[in-house]
């Protein structure tokens, strides 16, 4: 079957492969030298995951969360991810910029999000500064030119949301950082310690309110050094990472959420100038499922066309050319609506699937990044090289029930995928998610040391 290739992924497939087929040696000749070794388990390499971008300028109103995520991509041991709330909203005019936010472990990538209550006109600007461990900072970074238009389907390169800065020159060149569709990665061999948002809007109509804005500073996560331990059952990062040798302490989970079912590859002949059509709406298709699940419909959904099509029409990135830019799909379903009912969305990476399975025996759906081959996971029927799919439980055994927007129709969308192959495929994105909950409905208990959520 030929490769199925997602919105998340940006191209150099080749390279993917390429890096694929050097992680599987490396795999091999663990395997080979792990009764020598007496380590224990050790965390398969991650993958190269395609970097995701935003960019932005200028008019919004209401402003209600934003969000901030830095991740280690390959480390010798798991990332560290938690999540940096603060508290709102806020009001600006014009232009605001949130304190600095540091981190008590390196960090190699930061990945802003954020939710914008406005109408679809509504355009804003967000761009990123970050400091680096040796002292020096980045100046501002813009990384989103975001609106809710949707694009053109004759012309999409036309559409004015894009992860490409309409000020070039302010894009960074430097050796040391680069930004690309929504992460900025530094180089090794430098790290990032703290980063900050600006959020710049255009004039108000007179007489309009100021922009409100809550600022979450989300999904930080590197190595810290000395840090090791997991703060689930006392396991290391590394025994973490495998999931392995948990079946004693898992609880059961309750019974998989009923989240509606939605396949992509219904429309893949649907605006094909839009990314490439449904064969490349994972993810606004996951978010489809997501909003359904708690809305009984998608935001906005007063509309004749089909909710798939009109949310990848709303998530697509000229600059990407793709609809999977990670931060465009949040924001595009974390709006509220003329009601005031709202919904939260934010992208962040767990540590586990034991979180996950907090996550959805409380009642939480959420969108997984992942990536396998046909070998590895073929219960799919298909590979990828970026994929995204909704986690909506698990089983007794523990396997992972999903929605895989990837099947051939809506009746296949519900499937159960093997638990140690789906986290090895999830472990290539470290373990992101898009978490959607309503305003009003709280999330459970997060983990105390690293809060993910």
């Amino acid at each position: 079957m030929a490769r199925h290739t997602s919105n998340r992924n940006r191209a150099f497939v080749d390279l993917f492969t390429y890096r694929k087929q050097c992680c599987d040696l490396a795999e091999s000749l663990v395997e080979f030298m792990r009764p020598c070794m007496n380590h224990g388990s050790f965390p398969a390499p991650s993958l190269p995951t395609a970097p995701v971008y935003s960019s932005g300028r200028a008019y919004a109103e209401r402003w209600r969360n934003v969000y901030m995520m830095r991740i280690m991509p390959e480390s010798p041991h798991a990332p560290h991810s938690l999540l940096h709330r603060m508290t709102g909203p806020l009001a600006i005019e014009g232009q605001w910029i949130s304190p600095w936010v540091t981190f008590d472990f390196e960090a190699t990538e930061i990945v802003p999000s954020w939710n914008l209550s406005a109408p679809p006109e509504a355009t804003v600007v967000v761009s990123l500064e970050a400091r680096l461990d040796d002292g020096t900072t980045t100046g501002w970074l813009p990384t989103a030119h975001w609106n809710d238009l949707p694009a053109d389907i004759t012309t999409p390169s036309a559409t004015t949301r894009s992860s490409e800065s309409s000020d070039t020159s302010a894009q960074t060149t430097s050796q040391i950082v680069s930004l690309q569709v929504d992460t900025l990665t530094a180089s090794a061999p430098r790290r990032l310690n703290a980063a900050r948002l600006k959020i710049e809007t255009d004039a108000q109509p007179a007489g309009e309110a100021a922009v409100q804005v809550v600022l979450h500073l989300a999904a930080l996560s590197g190595f810290a050094p000395g840090k090791c331990q997991h703060h689930e059952q006392g396991q290391n990062h590394e025994q973490g990472a495998n999931e392995q040798g948990a079946n004693a302490s898992r609880k059961p989970p309750t019974a998989p959420l009923a989240v509606p079912v939605r396949s992509q590859m219904l429309h893949a002949d649907t605006h094909r100038a839009v990314g490439g059509g449904g064969e490349s709406w994972c993810s606004p298709t996951s978010m489809v499922m997501l909003q359904e699940f708690w809305r009984g419909r998608p935001l906005d959904a007063e509309t004749k066309e089909h909710p798939v099509p009109w949310t990848a029409l709303r998530t697509y990135d000229a600059a990407y050319s793709r609809a999977g830019n990670w931060s465009f799909n949040v924001a595009h379903v974390g709006r509220r609506e003329a009601d005031g009912q709202g919904l939260e969305a934010l992208v962040t990476r767990l540590h586990s699937l034991a979180e996950a399975q907090t996550l959805t025996d409380g009642g939480i759906p959420l969108a997984a990044s992942v990536s396998f081959t046909s070998d590895e996971l073929p219960e799919a029927g298909y590979e990828t090289d970026g994929h995204l799919l909704v986690i909506a439980g698990f089983t007794a055994s523990g396997d992972v029930v999903v929605n895989d927007p990837a099947a051939p129709d809506d009746a296949g969308v519900r499937r159960t995928y093997p638990r140690g192959v789906f986290d090895l495929a999830w472990r290539r994105s470290n373990r992101t998610v898009y978490l959607v909950h309503p305003t009003d409905v709280p999330l459970p208990p997060a983990p105390a040391d690293e809060p993910t959520w």
